[in-house]
């Protein structure tokens, strides 16, 4: 019996844990943005103050030309491997400039989704997930009404 208990109390914890590390770790936040606030817009940041050591060559040379900008917003790339891009939006004048992994660039498609996956693979992760949960759960009835 005290096998069965630790045995359903490991897989408790390890439920708990799936749930909960996975919104810990949720932020697209560039590492150099060394204060900031949360915008209206989603996954946008109000820039307040930026750690310049961190900024890549490019991003240095646009911070001492143009200075810092007044919001700094995550994209990624509609592409098939979909890489993150870090939008600098500067209001007066009006300008947005580009890095795809700390290089500038002139022209991107923007995809304003911050997932990693594309909707096909994100379909196939939903419907494979319901598929093992359905599995899982018919095995956990079978097993709690007929093995007993």
């Amino acid at each position: 019996m005290n096998l069965l208990l630790t045995f359903k109390s490991f897989w408790v914890y390890t439920t708990l844990a799936v749930l909960l590390v996975p919104s810990i770790a949720c932020t697209y936040k560039p590492a150099y943005l060394q204060q900031g606030r949360k915008a209206q817009v989603p996954e946008r940041w109000k820039v307040e103050k930026i750690n310049s050591p961190l900024l890549s060559p490019d991003e240095k040379s646009v911070y001492e030309t143009m200075g810092p900008p007044q919001f700094i917003r995550f994209y990624r790339k509609l592409s098939p491997n979909r890489e993150k891009i870090y939008a600098w939006v500067y209001a007066e004048p009006v300008r947005f400039v580009t890095f795809v992994n700390g290089k500038k660039i002139d022209y991107a498609v923007l995809d304003d989704d911050p997932s990693s996956l594309s909707q096909d693979q994100q379909k196939r992760l939903l419907w494979g997930g319901i598929t093992a949960g359905a599995v899982v759960g018919l095995g956990g009835l079978m097993y709690y009404f007929f093995a007993k």
